[in-house]
């Protein structure tokens, strides 16, 4: 973990950035972390992410928004929820990551490609109400620049590809909308006004 990475100058205190997390649906959870480190020592991840979660809380607290929002620690998070299980005040950290990764992408804090991943597989279940992946890989590209491809053959996804497109599992003809389309999408517009009215 690159905890080092944290100031040692002398802290001001602005809570409005701590207000402003507080207001998400999850946020408020941030709170009550009590700073014991048991997520830390849970996750998988926690090595490669720049602050562990209660670090990250604890910048909230201190109102380092420039730390939070551009650490990689909420697109680091799988989701395994391990966190969750032994955090001893029950916080579920991987809705709040989740809360945070929505806030990033609403603010333009999306230089890390996982930003753009996330904005592309949302955008492709939203359009089709089901997923493609080549809808999602296209996506992608646009977003990240035909740059992201050459990454992708340098870390030899080339050959994993085309196993995958051997054995049937990357489907190269989209599926068919799901029925009810007009009507979830409606649904999911619905719950965003909701919830940006909400967080007013």
């Amino acid at each position: 973990m690159v905890d080092n990475k944290i100031s040692s100058a002398p802290v001001k205190y602005d809570n409005s950035f701590a207000k402003e997390i507080y207001a998400l649906e999850n946020g408020h959870y941030a709170q009550i972390c009590m700073q014991c480190g048991m997520c830390a020592v849970s996750c998988a991840t926690h090595d490669i992410m720049d602050y562990s979660p209660r670090r990250l809380f604890n910048l909230v607290r201190v109102g380092k928004k420039e730390e939070v929002m551009r650490s990689n620690t909420m697109w680091m998070c799988t989701a395994c929820c391990m966190c969750k299980v032994r955090c001893p005040r029950g916080i579920p950290l991987v809705d709040v990551m989740h809360d945070l990764k929505a806030m990033a992408i609403k603010q333009g804090y999306v230089d890390y490609p996982h930003a753009a991943f996330h904005q592309a597989f949302w955008q492709e279940a939203f359009s089709r109400g089901r997923v493609f992946e080549g809808g999602i890989m296209a996506r992608f590209i646009l977003k990240r620049g035909l740059g992201e491809i050459k990454k992708l053959l340098a870390l030899g996804m080339k050959d994993m590809g085309m196993g995958m497109l051997k054995h049937g599992r990357v489907p190269l003809v989209p599926p068919r909308k799901i029925k009810g389309l007009k009507e979830l999408q409606q649904i999911i517009q619905r719950a965003q006004a909701l919830q940006e009215k909400e967080a007013k």
